[in-house]
């Protein structure tokens, strides 16, 4: 934990960044794969393989983008930037380790943007916490009033429930992927949605669980409408389901889409994300993962994900 601490203060993230939890989220990722390497092999393996045979097959190889890049864990970054003259790494945060290696290639650019499209908007509806821009501290001896102060604001805000502020809709920007050739977008979609939620629970509660899921359905949709309108070659690959298992037996499957359907075919495999002894010695939670090379051209299917504990 302290060596994590230290890593999220050396981090080159914008502020309001690490404070949303971004910078604790991928820190934290890291140091869960050296704990599961073993466990996380296949999938990463599985994923690196899907991108790089989608990237052998795309005719134009002028410029790649890569959505959710990350710590890299799960980006063939070798093989695309040997395929391609302009790779971009587009994430929120990118920690030191995914730096180095792109410092390698001349031809692989860092990009630091939000890709769920809604990030800052979310960010400011907290009350607690600092604005984008500076906010000068509190006179010299008015801190206890101070805190009195932002405290009364809390209680007051929260009392109004969804009177706080109207979220707008995700807007993410096309032109992070504008002229690609090849787009991935790589274990993010459900992702997007989280940290998001999680802010908002803990400055700007929900009306209920309903307004809550139907926020984060917006968030996959929106992603997956810039990713069907791109006229370029676009890989997907998303977790599907969460299936939480006690002593090995499921107890309980978990729609990480909020209701979004893929109707398209694609490869699948599990990722076991949390093996037991992650979690605790009995729980362990394990990912379905659907990979689809070419969006576009993927074969539609009548079968959808089904989440309920009967199910095969």
């Amino acid at each position: 934990m302290i060596v994590e601490f230290f890593q999220h203060l050396r981090l080159p993230a914008a502020k309001w960044v690490k404070q949303m939890g971004y910078g604790r989220e991928i820190i934290s990722l890291e140091a869960r794969h050296q704990r599961c390497h073993d466990a996380w092999a296949p999938h990463l393996t599985a994923t690196r393989r899907l991108i790089i045979d989608a990237a052998a097959d795309c005719q134009d190889t002028g410029h790649a983008v890569v959505l959710g890049s990350g710590a890299l864990l799960d980006v063939p970054l070798h093989d695309l930037a040997a395929r391609f003259d302009r790779v971009d790494l587009i994430d929120i945060v990118h920690p030191n380790s995914a730096r180095r290696q792109a410092a390698r290639f001349d031809n692989v650019r860092l990009i630091a943007a939000d890709i769920s499209g809604i990030a800052p908007a979310v960010y400011s509806q907290a009350v607690t916490a600092d604005p984008i821009g500076a906010r000068p501290p509190p006179p010299i001896g008015s801190r206890d009033k101070s805190c009195e102060i932002i405290s009364g604001v809390i209680d007051r805000n929260l009392a109004k429930g969804g009177a706080l502020g109207a979220l707008r809709e995700p807007r993410p920007d096309p032109a992070m992927i504008a002229g690609a050739d090849f787009v991935v977008s790589t274990n993010v979609l459900a992702q997007l949605p989280l940290p998001l939620l999680d802010w908002l629970q803990a400055h700007r509660p929900f009306a209920d669980d309903a307004a809550r899921d139907a926020f984060g359905r917006s968030i996959i949709d929106h992603h997956l409408a810039l990713l069907q309108h791109h006229p370029g070659r676009v890989v997907l690959i998303t977790e599907v389901l969460r299936l939480i298992t006690v002593d090995e037996n499921p107890i309980e499957k978990i729609d990480p889409l909020f209701g979004a359907p893929i109707f398209a075919d694609g490869e699948e495999w599990w990722w076991d994300v949390a093996p037991p002894g992650e979690i605790d010695r009995h729980r362990a939670m394990r990912l379905r993962v659907k990979g689809l090379p070419d969006l576009a051209k993927a074969d539609q299917s009548r079968s959808c994900r089904n989440t309920t504990l009967a199910a095969p």
